[in-house]
């Protein structure tokens, strides 16, 4: 399989993704829709973030491989310009939206503002130890905080490491740290470490594809392990709790770990299988790709904030205007902002 077909079968992952989690949210708020199908089949938006986790890693891997003498500072950059453009965009949104409900002044928090801003939020609700919530509670901005310090981390990492085979132990032990240090003081810091490990793991693939040209369950072993292991130690504090509550820690912190070591798993038998229907299921998710990441953090304000039924009572109406917007929105950031946006900032 070529490299070129690969990333766009990766490309095809990733809009698969950032619909489901619209879809997540979307369902998740319609009442009629019976708790059986929300439970079975719109459960899992935090685990499709695990998927972006892996292929944000492998990607990031590509990019610098290809350009192996890039700088620090060019590496920021295009880093910043990629999270904070679309970012900002989502702010303003949450901040116009607040405005038409009326209720900025209740909601609105510049605590909240200067954290989301220096990349600190998490979804608190869910864990001990969070520092600041999502700004005004557009709850898919958690994620964000974890690929910004992820991308930070991975630099200097890949040019002191990065062209070892053991880089990913290294990396499995920062989590391990981070884990340990986190049951003993939770804080967002060694939160961030502890999942290190299932970003990496897309690193890893991207480095394993590069040199051989292809996956075998030989050479994703070291992948296989480290997120075995850490799936593992996740585990340990699940017998602590009187009560086992599945979207909360410990268990969810479990969860992430056990989806992704399975993603990589169903990924290689798939893989073997030379990715038998893949397009059928989901090829067509390639068109989205380009706007995914738009998708991800704007949809949440328009679809569930947005307040539009004192002028349309009609929810289906309601919902089609919304999608548009989100669609609509999204396209204009990623593809006609973003480009002006690299322009600027060099």
């Amino acid at each position: 399989m070529s490299k070129a077909l690969h990333l766009n079968k990766l490309d095809a992952i990733r809009g698969f993704a950032a619909i489901y989690v619209l879809l997540y949210h979307l369902v998740s708020h319609l009442n009629f829709i019976p708790q059986p199908i929300k439970t079975i089949f719109f459960s899992f938006g935090q685990e499709a973030v695990m998927l972006f986790f892996l292929l944000s890693g492998f990607v990031i891997y590509l990019s610098v491989y290809k350009n192996s003498h890039i700088t620090f500072k060019a590496y920021f950059i295009k880093r910043f310009r990629r999270i904070y453009a679309p970012f900002i965009v989502s702010i303003l949104l949450a901040i116009a939206i607040a405005c038409f409900n009326g209720n900025l002044l209740k909601s609105f928090s510049w605590t909240e503002l200067g954290g989301n801003l220096l990349m600190l939020q998490d979804f608190g609700e869910v864990k001990p130890g969070n520092w600041v919530d999502p700004f005004m509670d557009n709850l898919p901005l958690w994620s964000l905080s974890y690929e910004w310090w992820f991308y930070m981390m991975f630099y200097p990492i890949y040019q002191r490491l990065g062209k070892t085979p053991y880089c990913i132990y290294f990396v499995l032990g920062l989590s391990l740290i981070g884990y340990s240090s986190y049951l003993v003081v939770p804080n967002h810091a060694s939160f961030l470490l502890t999942y290190f490990t299932i970003w990496w793991s897309g690193v890893e693939s991207a480095r394993v594809f590069v040199r051989d040209g292809r996956f075998t369950y030989r050479n994703i072993q070291p992948i296989f392990f480290s997120l075995l292991f850490m799936t593992v130690i996740a585990g340990i504090p699940i017998f602590q709790e009187e009560k086992i509550r599945l979207g909360y820690f410990p268990f969810l912190t479990f969860r992430h770990f056990f989806i992704s070591l399975l993603a990589v798993g169903i990924g290689l038998v798939w893989y073997r299988w030379k990715l038998l229907w893949f397009e059928p299921l989901l090829g067509w998710f390639t068109h989205v790709a380009p706007i995914s990441y738009a998708i991800y953090i704007l949809h949440y304000p328009i679809l569930i904030q947005l307040n539009l039924s004192s002028y349309i009572p009609n929810l289906t109406i309601s919902l089609l205007i919304k999608l548009a917007l989100i669609f609509g929105l999204s396209y204009l950031t990623e593809i006609q902002l973003q480009p002006l946006v690299n322009r600027w900032i060099k």
